[in-house]
């Protein structure tokens, strides 16, 4: 099974959840499959005993283990007391492979079987403490049946004919091979995946560190090389105030290539708060836009707002958090475009508002822009680019808080002409659902 085979596991695992939250955990998904399953296997495995001709007594239980296994596939789905679900699950399984062993010719029967069949349960359904308690319980249980049937083989019923044997210890290992199997691939999947994107991110975090310590380098050596410069005590006034200038700009550059690294450690450990307030579209715009004519160190590019026609620019979003996206999309625009303009505006959309930030530079090829948004990733269209700096870390910030706002980015680019990004954000958060952008 591939990993799109894993993802659509999961989703019919999901779908096992009839009532409650679907979005719990991974290991409480497992355990309403667990019961989910229980419940078909041992109908079909009741099912084979009426076939073959086991015991009334044998199929009476079985009956009884259908209904306990429905009980607790219910309670999944209505409680969030998934920890005593679990306790009651366990000690109701310890009862029933009791009752079964002796029932069904001990260790020779599909006892056995089913033991080893919990412990697989208890290793993705429990965890910590919980998970000793009950894996080290089952080494005893385990222990004491083989114990009884050593000492006391008197008790254990026999199978009337060896066929009856063969055939229902037959019927449980294909019965818990359709159940085990599943969770076994899914687990074996979820493993190689994260060991994947763990080698993956650490080549990508290394990459990131190279690249941060010489992107900090570049304008810290220009702070430093013209502060020395203004020490000159014979420097002309228009050169005075040209040094001060290109210091503001590398003061500028350097605190958004730290911002940025702070940002994304933030959205990483969730600890991003989202505050939200009624706010002006102009007033921001604006605002970005004298910010983005500060970090501007090419004379040859305009930034200039594009008033909007709309008559009412309120709405409700994190103004804070909205800047650090038209802030980045901006800054990054700067970047690739050498003569022209940078334009920034908005507008509204039945229960949206739009933010745009087009440029006349270099485009984004096709091939590029399908992983633009991910983590340290850069366009190769280095020869074009203003001498600025970046860690491919902006783009990635703006997707990530555009999502804490309800809202989503799309890009449209042709090569050697420019780049328009729209961000699409709800007017009001009382009503945050609205069509993709077209």
């Amino acid at each position: 099974m591939d990993i799109s085979g894993e993802r659509d596991l999961k989703k019919v695992l999901k779908r096992l959840i009839i009532f409650g939250d679907q979005n719990r955990s991974l290991q409480d998904i497992l355990l309403v499959y667990v019961f989910f399953s229980m419940v078909i296997l041992v109908s079909i495995s009741t099912v084979i005993n009426i076939l073959i001709g086991i015991s009334t007594k044998v199929i009476i239980f079985d009956f009884v283990v259908i209904l306990g296994f429905i009980i607790l596939y219910i309670s999944t789905n209505v409680s969030s007391r998934y920890k005593l679900i679990r306790g009651i699950f366990i000690s109701f399984t310890y009862l029933s492979v009791s009752f079964l062993w002796i029932n069904s010719q001990g260790s020779s029967g599909p006892g056995i079987l089913l033991l080893e069949s919990l412990a697989v349960v208890l290793i993705f359904t429990s965890t910590g403490k919980e998970f000793l308690v009950y894996f080290l319980s089952l080494i005893a249980i385990t222990i004491t049946l083989y114990l009884i049937e050593f000492y006391n083989a008197e008790v254990i019923v026999k199978y009337e004919s060896r066929g009856q044997k063969i055939l229902d210890n037959l019927s449980m290992v294909l019965l818990i091979f359709a159940f085990q199997i599943p969770v076994l691939i899914y687990a074996r999947n979820i493993l190689f995946k994260e060991r994947e994107e763990a080698l993956s991110n650490a080549e990508a975090k290394s990459c990131f560190l190279a690249q941060m310590s010489h992107e900090i380098r570049t304008p810290m050596n220009a702070i430093l090389g013209f502060v020395e410069l203004l020490e000159d005590p014979n420097i002309e006034k228009e050169e005075h105030s040209s040094y001060l200038k290109i210091i503001s700009q590398n003061s500028r550059i350097l605190l958004n290539l730290l911002n940025n690294a702070i940002n994304i450690n933030k959205i990483n450990a969730g600890q991003t708060q989202v505050f939200l307030s009624k706010n002006n579209a102009n007033t921001i715009i604006e605002y970005v836009t004298e910010n983005l004519n500060a970090l501007n160190a090419n004379t040859d590019v305009l930034v200039k707002f594009e008033k909007s026609t709309e008559v009412d620019p309120i709405f409700e979003t994190d103004d804070n958090l909205l800047f650090q996206i038209l802030i980045n999309i901006g800054y990054n625009a700067l970047k690739f475009t050498k003569l022209g303009c940078v334009s920034l505006g908005w507008a509204k959309d039945v229960d949206s508002i739009i933010f745009s930030v087009k440029d006349t530079g270099c485009g984004i090829a096709d091939n590029d822009q399908i992983d633009l948004f991910d983590k340290y990733v850069q366009t190769q269209n280095v020869g074009v680019m203003t001498p600025m700096n970046g860690a491919g870390l902006g783009l990635h910030i703006c997707k990530k808080i555009s999502e804490l706002l309800k809202g989503e980015i799309k890009v449209t680019s042709k090569v050697g002409i420019g780049s328009e990004f729209l961000i699409k954000l709800p007017i009001s958060h009382k009503k945050n659902q609205f069509n993709p952008i077209l």
